[in-house]
């Protein structure tokens, strides 16, 4: 099991000091709320591409198709041309489909309702029985379409956390997970807004390749862990 870096009452010290920060430097966080299936497939257009491709392709699949019933019995090809924007269209209209496909032989239907009477962990062994859904898309799913207090982790939120030493150097996303949604991390009622604010300073200043770090509006709250 790989430590954090802080005692439990500093961890969360530094994690709304943090928050306050990047708050004050981008602003409130925001997103539109979908519903649970919506979400799901929204998120899986999402991986390994930016926002602007997987809105493109989901705009493109929900003026093709009528529904989410009418995606789930297309021809295979006519999913991927409609998501093609999004790129590894092969693979993920296959997962779409197949998600679709569980839910409706399961439920008889397309409702995920049910799934508000579940855990988060029974939820994200739920979707995470998907093929091609992993565990950030099914946080995702409870984050943002169901408002519960769980952050997801995807490659921003991963990079970051490490270099500020939230999690250990070396943890692994999916432990990453379980770290920043300890009570003892991440506050409950922060996760969603700090979960958009990592996004975003991932995504201006604390980059992959060359973070920013003579910009960065974390200066001094910051160990540039790994840089």
């Amino acid at each position: 099991m790989v430590a954090t870096k802080a005692p439990p009452r500093s961890l969360r010290r530094r994690v709304r000091a943090l928050h306050r920060r990047l708050e004050d430097h981008y602003g409130p966080a925001q997103k539109k709320r979908i519903g649970p299936l919506d979400e799901l497939m929204l998120t899986i257009l999402s991986q390994n591409t930016n926002d602007t491709n997987r809105d493109r392709a989901y705009e493109s699949l929900r003026a093709r198709f009528p529904d989410w019933d009418a995606v789930r019995v297309a021809p295979r090809g006519e999913v991927e041309k409609a998501i093609k924007s999004a790129g590894l269209w092969k693979q993920k209209a296959r997962s779409l489909q197949e998600a679709l496909a569980a839910v409706y032989d399961e439920q008889g239907d397309l409702d995920l309702s049910h799934l508000e009477e579940r855990t988060d962990h029974e939820v994200i062994d739920y979707l995470t029985s998907f093929r091609g859904v992993g565990l950030k898309t099914a946080a995702c799913v409870l984050c943002f379409a169901m408002g519960r207090s769980y952050m997801p982790v995807d490659t921003h939120v991963h990079r970051v956390a490490r270099r500020l030493g939230l999690i250990a150097e070396r943890a692994t996303a999916d432990h990453a997970h379980e770290l920043l949604n300890r009570d003892s991390s991440v506050p409950p009622e922060l996760r969603f807004s700090f979960h958009i604010q990592l996004i975003r300073h991932g995504r201006a200043v604390c980059r992959a390749g060359r973070p920013a770090c003579d910009t960065c509006a974390l200066g001094g709250l910051c160990p540039r862990i790994g840089i």
